[in-house]
């Protein structure tokens, strides 16, 4: 919490904040391009950034590209404004929604085209791999972060994987492409939980998790998105929930009221 204030408290590192909330997905160079500073002092502050968390990077070929990663600042948000502001919180839930917008271009190597959209989040929970893998597996753990949903699958290589509702209605389904407990977990996803996003091709989901001493650091990555499909928003204004709710209960064994 500390590394987010301190990144936050200086009005060049929200400034680049705001140019990638603005167009995600920049190298160096295009942030340089778009704010009032030296190539060093751009590098320097986005440093502190991606120590902070508020900014991932992934790279494609030769290049960096940068990411807002908003879970810092949503678990901000849920320390203070749900617990002592509750009152407020639905009508500050679309200005959430929108600070939480995260929409990211594939960058192919080579300088194609790109045709396909991807989301990235990550965040950081106090527990142990084999824990977390647990809670990304197991309904016990889904139904209290998970939009009340329950997982069920074999986990195995070709497996079906479904989300039931309480009601035992599938929320969505998929097929296991690849489990490596409790490392790294990929699958297909197909959203069925209401007409808007049935239509949608199913895309991808990759589960990384890697250990940092007591805590665990990890991204969950969607990717293929056939354009700005219903899901694709969906997922641009629940991921973070998501995780802030599977941070809470693993970290404190107790559901996030916000989460339900």
């Amino acid at each position: 919490m500390e590394l987010v204030f301190k990144a936050l408290a200086d009005s060049s590192r929200r400034s680049l904040l705001d140019r990638l909330f603005d167009r995600d997905g920049q190298t160096l160079s295009q942030l340089c391009s778009r704010v009032a500073m030296t190539r060093f002092g751009v590098m320097k502050h986005l440093r502190v950034l991606e120590a902070a968390g508020l900014v991932t990077t992934r790279r494609s070929g030769r290049e960096k590209f940068h990411y807002l990663n908003p879970v810092p600042i949503r678990l901000m948000h849920d320390r203070w404004i749900t617990k002592y502001a509750a009152a407020w919180v639905g009508a500050l839930g679309d200005l959430k929604r929108e600070l939480e917008e995260e929409t990211m271009r594939d960058r192919p190597e080579g300088g194609a085209t790109a045709t396909a959209l991807r989301h990235i989040q990550q965040i950081h929970i106090r527990t142990t791999p084999e824990r977390l893998w647990e809670a990304i597996t197991q309904s016990r753990f889904t139904r209290d972060y998970f939009y009340r949903t329950l997982v069920e699958s074999t986990w195995a290589k070709g497996a079906q994987l479904v989300y039931r509702n309480a009601d035992g209605s599938m929320a969505a389904d998929g097929t296991v492409i690849e489990a490596d407990p409790p490392r790294r977990l990929v699958h297909t996803f197909s959203a069925l939980w209401d007409e808007a996003v049935t239509p949608d091709a199913p895309h991808r989901v990759t589960w990384t998790i890697e250990p940092m001493g007591p805590v665990c650091k990890l991204t969950v990555e969607h990717e293929g998105f056939a354009g700005e499909t219903a899901t694709l928003k969906c997922v641009q204004g629940g991921l973070s929930v998501i995780l802030d709710g599977l941070k809470t209960l693993l970290e404190t064994g107790q559901p996030l009221m916000s989460a339900n």
